[in-house]
């Protein structure tokens, strides 16, 4: 199989992607991001689609933690690179890292993922199946978890949102970009703009779907500010997340 560090790829950063200020926002990273893991996992025989097909089975991603080392210019062509960093029991890990054209490096990220198991809606754990799509393992980039256990009490609700159907992806549940919107959005009205993004974690915990409510609850703090997504009816954790500003 190629060295996956030497596969690389483009990743154009449009206006769609930035505020009005002009940064990178939290959904346009996540639009490059996905852009590039599902290249590089066509690229290499491990995309959704065959999976989908063949087997019943996708990819979920559970959490992503991004660190952004300087301002990211709108009609930047950047340069990207993924690979596998190793497996905790059925979470694979993988890094991805972009580089401007002079260059310098503009952003690394680890992100942990599963294998899911569409009939039974269910993380794979079958260690044998497993080994099939574990490659060899490259190094780390950042410090990375793969879960988030936030403390309800220290939250307070901000806004609530309803999932609509133009938010749902292929797989039937709100697209990974549409929870960045919505972690902007609820920053922004608590009038919270404190300069470039420099860090972001973001740990997926249920589905959304059509129709359901989403109940945003806040936490800040001198050092981050935490969002929290709620499904509305049971009040159980779908989404949380860490944002850190320059």
């Amino acid at each position: 199989m190629t060295d996956e560090k030497q596969m690389e790829y483009r990743a154009l950063v449009d206006s769609s992607m930035l505020n009005s200020r002009r940064d990178i926002q939290i959904s346009g990273l996540l639009r490059i991001i996905e852009t590039t893991l599902e290249e590089h996992l066509l690229d290499i025989g491990m995309d959704n689609p065959r999976l989908v097909r063949e087997e019943n089975v996708s990819w979920a991603f559970l959490s992503l933690t991004a660190e952004v080392f300087g301002p990211i210019e709108p009609g930047e062509v950047l340069t990207g690179r993924t690979w596998f960093s190793g497996r905790r029991g059925p979470l694979f890990r993988r890094e991805l890292e972009y580089r401007h054209m002079g260059g310098e490096r503009a952003a690394a990220m680890s992100c942990f993922s599963g294998l899911i198991d569409l009939g039974a809606r269910k993380i794979i754990r079958d260690r044998a199946y497993l080994e099939k799509y574990t490659l060899p393992a490259g190094e780390a980039l950042i410090e990375a978890e793969s879960r988030m256990s936030p403390r309800l009490e220290e939250y307070r609700e901000a806004d609530r949102r309803k999932v609509y159907p133009s938010w749902l992806d292929g797989l039937g549940h709100v697209n990974n970009a549409r929870y960045g919107d919505m972690i902007f959005d609820t920053l922004s009205a608590a009038g919270i703009r404190e300069g470039l993004l420099r860090r972001l974690e973001l740990y997926f915990v249920g589905e959304l779907h059509d129709g359901e409510e989403v109940s945003l609850m806040l936490r800040s703090a001198p050092d981050c500010h935490s969002v929290l997504g709620l499904h509305g009816e049971t009040g159980e954790p779908a989404f949380c997340s860490r944002v850190f500003f320059a």
